[in-house]
C-alpha cells in the first residue's frame, strides 16, 4: 500500500486468483502512468470519481464516474492511461483467468461475452462496458474508500462490499436482464457531486452548482437529495469528514484532520465524526499509529542490512 494525504492505491487479497485495488488519486495534476501486466488478468473497474482515458496495446477507452468497465489482457500488455488533475477514485478486482472463469460458471454466465474475453485473454486485449453503479452501488464504494475500521475488520469489510458490487454485475449479466442507460440528469448530477468533490473546501452556491448540473436550483435541491440521500451541503459536510478519516489513516493529527474538515473547534470535530463514523478520531489516529509504527519495525532492519 501506498498512502498519503493526497493519493492511495491499496492491494487486498481476496482469496487465491483473486485481488482488491483501491486507487484513490488527488494529485491536483493530470498524471500519465504506464503498466506492463505481470500475469494474463482479467479486470473489473468500478469507477467512483473521475474519468480516465486508456490505450491498452492500442485499443483506447474511455471511462466516466459511475460506468463499470471489464477488460482482459494477456501477460506483458502494456498500457497508458492518464488521470485527471480534479481526482480519480476506482475500485478494481483483478482476477487469475481460471478464477474468473470458475466464478461465472458456477453463477450460470458459461455462455456469456465476460467468459467469452476471458477465454481469449492470453492472445488479445479486450475491453467492455458493464452496467453503471446505481444509488446503492455508489454508496457501497464510497464506503470503501471512508471506513474507519482497520485491520482484520476493515478487510472483512472491503471484501464484503466488493463481493456486493460484484453480485449486481452477475445479476445484470444474467440471461434477459437488460441494464438502462445512465440519464442525462444523472449524468448532470454526477457532473455537480463531481465538482463539489474538487471544491470541498470552497464549495459553490446551489445556483452555480445547478448550472454545472444543467437544471434549475429547485430540480437540482430535489434530485440531488432523491439521488444521493443527502441535501448538497448535507454531501458537503459528509464528504469533509470522510476525507478526514482518511487523513487519520494517513497520519495527520485530530487537530489537522478539523481543520481539513472546516472544524474550528476540535472538540466539536470529534462529537461530528463520532455521530457520523460511531468512533472517535483519536481511536482512528492511534490504530494508523501503531499500523505504521509496526511497519517501521519490518522494514527497517532489512533496510539496514540491504
Amino acid at each position: 500500500m501506498q498512502s498519503g494525504s493526497q493519493n492511495r492505491v491499496e492491494t487486498l487479497k481476496l482469496r487465491p486468483g483473486v485481488t482488491l485495488v483501491l486507487s484513490d488519486i488527488n494529485s491536483g495534476d493530470e498524471c500519465a502512468f504506464h503498466h506492463v501486466e505481470p500475469e494474463d488478468v482479467f479486470a473489473i473497474g468500478f469507477h467512483l470519481k473521475g474519468g480516465s482515458r486508456f490505450d491498452m496495446e492500442g485499443t483506447q477507452f474511455d471511462t466516466k464516474p459511475l460506468e463499470v468497465h471489464a477488460g482482459a489482457a494477456p501477460r506483458a500488455a502494456t498500457s497508458s492511461f492518464v488521470l485527471p488533475a480534479h481526482g480519480f477514485r476506482t475500485m478494481s478486482l483483478r482476477f487469475a483467468p481460471e478464477a474468473a472463469q470458475e466464478l461465472l460458471a458456477r453463477h450460470g454466465l458459461a455462455n456469456s461475452s465476460l467468459t467469452t474475453m476471458i477465454a481469449q485473454v492470453g492472445q488479445t486485449v479486450s475491453a467492455m462496458r458493464l452496467a453503471p453503479l446505481d444509488r446503492a452501488g455508489v454508496a457501497m464504494l464510497e464506503a470503501m474508500f471512508t471506513t474507519p475500521y482497520s485491520g482484520a475488520g476493515r478487510s472483512l469489510f472491503l471484501e464484503s462490499c466488493a463481493l456486493g458490487l460484484l453480485a449486481a454485475q452477475i445479476d445484470a449479466a444474467r440471461p434477459g436482464a437488460h441494464a438502462s442507460e445512465t440519464s442525462t440528469a444523472e449524468r448532470g448530477l454526477v457532473e455537480a457531486r463531481s465538482y463539489l468533490d474538487a471544491h470541498l473546501n470552497d464549495p459553490p452556491g446551489i445556483v452555480q452548482l445547478a448550472r454545472i448540473a444543467g437544471m434549475n436550483d429547485f430540480k437540482l435541491k430535489r434530485a440531488f437529495k432523491a439521488a444521493f440521500g443527502t441535501t448538497v451541503f448535507g454531501y458537503v459536510r459528509q464528504r469533509r469528514m470522510e476525507r478526514a478519516a482518511s487523513d487519520l489513516h494517513a497520519g495527520l493529527s485530530v487537530a489537522g484532520a478539523a481543520h481539513q474538515a472546516g472544524y474550528e473547534c476540535p472538540r466539536c470535530f470529534s462529537d461530528g465524526f463520532r455521530r457520523h463514523f460511531g468512533t472517535l478520531p483519536s481511536e482512528v489516529m492511534r490504530a494508523a499509529l501503531c499500523r505504521n509504527s509496526r511497519t517501521v519495525r519490518l522494514i527497517l532492519p532489512r533496510a539496514t542490512h540491504g
